[in-house]
């Protein structure tokens, strides 16, 4: 990454590109010492989806002249959620292969990372760079760029490997449609264990209710016979795994993993503390090899504690918080040759100067960043708002990278001693979450849905794979007593038992039908939980155990402990909008005590300007509890405090907003 400070010429270039962009008036010179990609489509065309390749040009200025291109290219949109944010990611494909900014693939495709819920940029350089300290077959090359579309500065971008088939990337035999028998067949196959892969044009779902989408024998070259292959490979593993001797070296899961790519994944994903980690993990087989491959690392932007619907994640282990199905892991989990290996490659790891690597490489990339990082967010002023899932939020640039190192040397200290202490935990209660849920069972990772997106009372509940349907989000609501209400984010109607062996139904909110109640009682360490009917005593069950989409859930005899078609993971996705979604969070330091509190509670926070404020509680169902407003409270700390006689027991969300349209929310507890 030699890049070299802006030259005179390039400060003046930078300045009036700044007075001139409403104006369209961009010179294409090098805009910071990153390289600026300037991709112009024909005629300007917009990309309006991830399908459209829309054809241009891209022309890249860098004071290294042999990075410098100009080129007929490609463009389309990329990503999943991130093709949702204001700022998109891209992929472009050149007019015929290239390494690009001299980087190791020479190849056509190549991806354009927005980084936008990052706020540090870095997270996913950071994540590579861990790669390479783990010795993974492929580690993602990358490099941050400035980019400019159809005269339009959208700021800093990270250009990086597209995730395929090809020497310097997935290295692996690209297979032919032809390649239908042994020793062909056997491979390469690389796969993505997707939670969406539904959404994929070719996917299968493994006997343990896994979806994988296959990559590569790409979509218009894999055949029947070769699908069927890797699926049969897959549940061979499975079947493995899941024996009763699946712990035996010869005859378990070992047998059909390479437990070095193995070893490092497992704690690459709780070293990044990534909450995708099982959701969406890519593996590879390799031709004429038994072994399956874990890696690449991918897709990086949410992990290091910047995912919200886990809380603070500094301290949990994702196989037991980051989102399920987390049906390998698990599993695996459980034999103690993995645990020891795994604490063993730890210490090695560790004792190498694995924090100092990481911090050095921080410091020297936001350095490197600095220039363009400013203009990003002068382009996007997102710093203090919340545009996808970020857990904190910070002032400052500085403020998010500071906290990332601390962050790593927490985790780090966390995993150490996680490693080493491997004796059963303590069962966690569930507590409900401002947020709405999938309810996924433990066996088939389907997930509870409403029978033909239906918002009428009565409609029959089944489950159906994952996908992005509000007929399969969930509100819990804490009714006291541990007892909830599940309430369908689509109907609005609630979740009642319809008596033994009967499929649950949707019915009205009736705060005296017992059949709408439920206790949630953990059965496992991993955050798994059974559903139990407060009027029955039945629990919620997956009928028959089918894998089938459209299967019933039902009322069954109580067998959570041991039953997994009576065990649920509970799946935490979109926070609940109640008003209380943080905003540009410029209110600093806010903080609660006591908490839990019974008969007060004091509210600490800070304001980096003068402002009117207002301070708002909230029950978890929404209403409104309490509302003062403050005028012209002057910048610096704040105390209040508010009596809590009139409250019951539960869980409450305390709200600070300022005239300026900034929040801060808080959970309380309150405990009497």
């Amino acid at each position: 990454m030699n890049q070299y400070l802006p030259t005179k010429k390039f400060r003046i270039v930078l300045f009036l590109f700044i007075l001139g962009s409403s104006a369209n008036l961009i010179s294409q010179t090098q805009i910071t010492n990153l390289p600026t990609f300037y991709i112009t489509t024909t005629n300007s065309q917009p990309i309006n989806d991830k399908v459209t390749w829309v054809p241009g040009n891209i022309l890249i200025k860098s004071s290294d002249s042999s990075e410098e291109l100009n080129m007929i290219t490609e463009i389309r949109g990329r990503g999943n959620s991130t093709w949702n944010f204001s700022k998109k990611p891209y992929r472009i494909k050149l007019d015929k292969k290239t390494n690009l900014l001299n980087l190791p693939a020479k190849e056509k495709s190549w991806v354009l990372l927005a980084n936008h819920a990052d706020k540090t940029l870095l997270r996913n350089t950071l994540t590579f760079k861990i790669s390479e300290i783990l010795g993974f077959e492929f580690s993602p090359s990358a490099r941050f760029v400035d980019l400019v579309l159809n005269n339009n500065f959208l700021g800093n971008y990270l250009v990086s490997d597209q995730l395929e088939v090809s020497p310097f990337r997935v290295n692996i035999d690209e297979q032919t449609g032809n390649d239908t028998i042994e020793p062909a067949i056997s491979g390469g196959y690389l796969l993505e264990l997707d939670g969406f892969a539904s959404s994929e044009t070719v996917w299968f779902t493994s006997g343990k209710g896994m979806k994988i989408s296959v990559k590569s024998p790409d979509d218009d070259v894999i055949k029947s016979q070769q699908l069927n292959y890797i699926k049969n490979y897959i549940n061979d593993f499975e079947t493995r795994l899941f024996s009763s001797d699946f712990k035996n070296p010869q005859t378990g899961y070992r047998s059909r993993v390479d437990t070095t790519s193995l070893i490092n994944w497992y704690i690459a994903s709780e070293l990044t503390g990534n909450s995708d980690s099982f959701w969406s993990t890519y593996v590879y087989k390799k031709r004429s090899d038994d072994k399956l491959y874990f890696g690449p690392l991918w897709d990086y932007d949410i992990a290091f504690n910047n995912d919200n619907r886990l809380g603070d994640a500094t301290l949990k282990l994702m196989r037991e918080n980051a989102h399920a199905p987390r049906t390998w892991i698990e599993r695996i989990w459980q034999d103690e040759w993995f645990q020891t290996a795994v604490r063993n490659h730890w210490k090695q790891i560790t004792s190498n100067n694995l924090i100092g690597k990481l911090i050095s490489h921080i410091n020297e990339t936001s350095a490197l960043i600095n220039q363009s990082q400013q203009q990003n967010f002068t382009k996007w002023n997102v710093l203090n708002t919340r545009v996808y899932d970020e857990t904190y939020l910070f002032s400052t640039y500085s403020g998010g990278v500071d906290y990332l190192k601390t962050y790593l040397g927490n985790r780090v200290n966390f995993l150490t001693t996680s490693f080493n202490n491997t004796g059963a935990k303590p069962y966690e209660a569930f507590i409900a979450g401002n947020q709405y849920y999938m309810i996924m069972n433990k066996k088939t990772n389907n997930v509870i849905d409403v029978t033909d997106e239906s918002v009428e009372p009565n409609a029959g509940l089944m489950l159906w794979e994952p996908e992005s349907d509000e007929g399969q989000l969930w509100q819990i609501n804490s009714l006291g007593n541990d007892l909830y209400r599940i309430i369908n984010k689509r109907s609005m109607l609630a979740m009642a038992g319809n008596g033994k062996g009967n499929s649950l139904i949707q019915v009205a909110i009736n705060d005296y039908d017992n059949a709408q109640k439920w206790k949630i009682i953990p059965v496992s360490t991993g955050n798994i939980y059974g559903i139990i009917n407060y009027k029955s005593l039945n629990s919620i069950n997956n009928y028959q155990g089918s894998f089938e989409n459209g299967s019933k859930t039902v009322e069954a005899d109580n067998n959570i402990a041991t039953n997994p078609d009576q065990q649920w993971y509970l799946q935490k996705m979109d926070l609940i909008y109640t008003g209380l979604t943080n905003t540009y969070e410029l209110i600093q330091s806010m903080q609660l005590y006591p908490n839990p509190a019974s008969d007060k509670i004091t509210i600490r926070f800070s304001l980096l300007q003068s402002a009117d404020v207002a301070i708002s509680i909230y029950n978890i169902a929404g209403e409104k509890m309490y509302m003062e407003t403050r005028n012209t409270l002057e910048s610096g700390d704040h105390l209040l405090t508010i009596p809590l006689a009139e409250y019951h027991s539960g869980i409450y969300f305390v709200s600070v907003s300022t005239s300026n349209g900034d929040k801060s929310t808080r959970k309380l507890f309150i405990n009497k």
